[in-house]
């Protein structure tokens, strides 16, 4: 019965995990297509860059580059086209606090970790000496006030991630129907 319980919570990971990998595919395509929506000359990164955001750990430090250079090709394809972006840094602040974010959740998440490996330890330790009552004092400690900023902090990245994924897009898109600055039009070629 076990085996059975187990089998089903490892599947229901697994469809989780591919759901996930899913979603996280079709924003970094839509990354990917927002640099390329930018004449060559604009972009700021190669467009292909974006996927190194898959890469563990690295993707923290990574998304503030990303968020930046993403900003500046934004703001160079509008320059080029003699328009103004609505937004002097368009999607650089909710980039940025995305990443900020992002950073603070997964170092309280490291020391959260930390934490409740050694509440664990002194648990077990406390259990195996008799003292239950030190041993319930110790995993009610454990978690606590860092741990539930972190969720909310999670929350907020969350919600930023989901803010900076449709302004991406809707730049990708205006960026697509911007009028082109050059002067080589046919009306004043006629002369």
């Amino acid at each position: 019965m076990a085996a059975a319980a187990l089998g089903a919570m490892l599947f229901f990971l697994l469809i989780a995990f591919g759901i996930g990998l899913v979603i996280a595919i079709l924003y970094l395509l839509n990354l990917q297509n927002t640099l390329k929506a930018a004449s060559p000359e604009n972009r700021k990164m190669p467009p292909v860059n974006v996927w190194l955001l898959l890469i563990p750990l690295f993707s923290t430090y990574y998304m503030f580059v990303v968020a930046k250079r993403i900003s500046e090709t934004i703001k160079a394809e509008y320059a080029s086209k003699g328009q103004v972006p609505d937004n002097p840094k368009p999607t650089y602040n909710v980039g940025m606090a995305m990443a900020i974010g992002s950073a603070v959740s997964m170092l309280i998440s490291i020391i959260t970790f930390k934490d409740t490996y050694g509440d664990t330890m002194a648990a077990y330790s406390a259990s195996s000496s008799g003292n239950y009552e030190e041993m319930m004092a110790v995993q009610n400690a454990s978690g606590g006030a860092l741990s539930m900023l972190g969720s909310f902090i999670g929350l907020a990245v969350f919600v930023l991630w989901i803010v900076y994924w449709v302004q991406t897009a809707t730049y990708k898109n205006k960026m697509k129907s911007l009028p082109s600055n050059h002067s080589d039009s046919q009306i004043f070629n006629q002369f």
